[in-house]
């Protein structure tokens, strides 16, 4: 049974329709405890009254937010980041729409009894050329069965800014996102330092439904817009 909090971490910036269906569906999916969700808006400065009125519509939640003034992913991520206290994080960004099951609280006690894991990735893996190596843990509350990502797979991105849950450790571990860069350089950037870590650094993982794609995305890219601020990269 899961006793601790986690904070479901929403990054946007100015997508009112998008974020809206992608709260809905994600409340409708989640397996967690509702009593122990808290939820926390990451904004970079968008126009008026938009993360207001997105408190007001979703009022029955636990909110909190910060707001960076168009610093670009890495900072809004960090500042978020910091001002979170749970122990959990689940983050996506405003136009992932969940189109089935999204299973924390077998991630949370996966993460909690395997300490070695500290990120579980819900995107789905396929068409993703990455290494999975299959285990599981058994304990009193049942098996879990899962896959842990290998560093050292072919694809860059065994660390992705995708819908994950991450526990602490892992971000005591490898630290913050680069700030500064466009949107596509930051991802990237941060992957490069995941694949670099040691083999005893914490492990990213998904469960035994982690290869179909779990979410839609819906939103139109910034990346290359006007909105993608950041001095570095190229890619967006």
């Amino acid at each position: 049974m899961i006793g601790e909090p986690c904070t479901v971490l929403v990054v946007t910036y100015n997508r009112p329709v998008e974020i809206r269906r992608t709260l809905y569906a994600f409340l409708k999916n989640v397996i967690y405890p509702h009593d122990k969700l808290l939820f926390h808006l990451a904004d970079d400065a968008s126009p008026g009254s938009y993360i207001a009125d997105i408190k007001s519509e979703f009022n029955f939640l636990h909110w909190s937010h910060t707001r960076t003034e168009r610093g670009g992913w890495g900072k809004n991520v960090n500042t978020a980041l910091k001002a979170i206290v749970t122990p959990f994080v689940f983050l996506m960004e405003d136009d992932y729409v969940a189109n089935g099951p999204v299973d924390l609280e077998t991630g949370a006690r996966l993460m909690t009894n395997v300490e070695q894991v500290g990120l579980v990735r819900y995107d789905g893996l396929a068409g993703h050329f990455l290494t999975l190596h299959i285990n599981e843990f058994v304990n009193h509350e049942g098996r879990i069965d899962y896959c842990v990502i290998d560093k050292k797979s072919r694809h860059l991105n065994v660390y992705s800014n995708r819908p994950h849950l991450r526990h602490k450790r892992f971000t005591d571990y490898y630290g913050y996102y680069p700030e500064g860069g466009k949107l596509g350089w930051t991802e990237e950037a941060f992957a490069h330092h995941v694949r670099k870590a040691p083999d005893d650094s914490p492990s990213l993982a998904i469960l035994k439904d982690g290869i179909p794609r779990r979410f839609e995305h819906i939103g139109k890219s910034y990346q290359l817009s006007g909105e993608d601020v950041g001095k570095r990269g190229k890619s967006g």
